[in-house]
């Protein structure tokens, strides 16, 4: 376990992840990584990754979501592996409330994740996202963000990583 941790630390400064930094103009230097060990979930129907805020579009009230069908990992995906790519408004205002961006190679172009499961989703990257601000000191900064990963397991649960 401890030459995991070791691995998932160094990734930070990995070639690919200081280019996406650069290419996105993130400060290296406030950047972070975190280690979460949790349950693992058997036969998983989906699993995924978002960030708080909309790092790739740029859209100041979505969250960015990926997801894979499976046990199939968007952070380290399969060769060939192309992951449901979602912005899901901050704001529900509307019917309208996310955007697919992309959908999985594995899903014959159908939302992988069901709506009801990207607004239990979505109320819970809130209240994680701002609970987080406060705890990093980081309320002032308008650039803050958290990954926060997620399964939706067997039974249809949503299940949140990082909380």
């Amino acid at each position: 376990i401890s030459k995991t941790i070791k691995e998932v630390y160094a990734s930070l400064w990995n070639f690919r992840a200081f280019e996406e930094r650069e290419f996105y103009k993130i400060n290296h230097l406030e950047t972070a990584m975190g280690v979460l060990c949790h349950p693992n979930y058997k036969n998983e129907k989906l699993n995924g990754v978002t960030v708080s805020t909309d790092p790739v579009y740029f859209s100041n009230r979505a969250f960015y979501i990926n997801n894979q069908k499976g046990e199939d990992l968007v952070t380290n995906p399969e060769l060939y592996s192309i992951p449901e790519e979602i912005l899901l408004d901050k704001i529900k205002k509307s019917e309208d409330f996310y955007q697919i961006l992309n959908f999985s190679n594995l899903s014959d172009k159908k939302l992988l994740i069901s709506e009801k499961q990207l607004e239990l989703l979505g109320l819970n990257l809130k209240i994680i996202h701002s609970k987080f601000k406060v705890l990093y000191k980081a309320v002032e900064n308008g650039n803050f963000a958290i990954e926060i990963e997620y399964k939706i397991t067997t039974d249809n649960s949503l299940k949140i990583l990082a909380k």
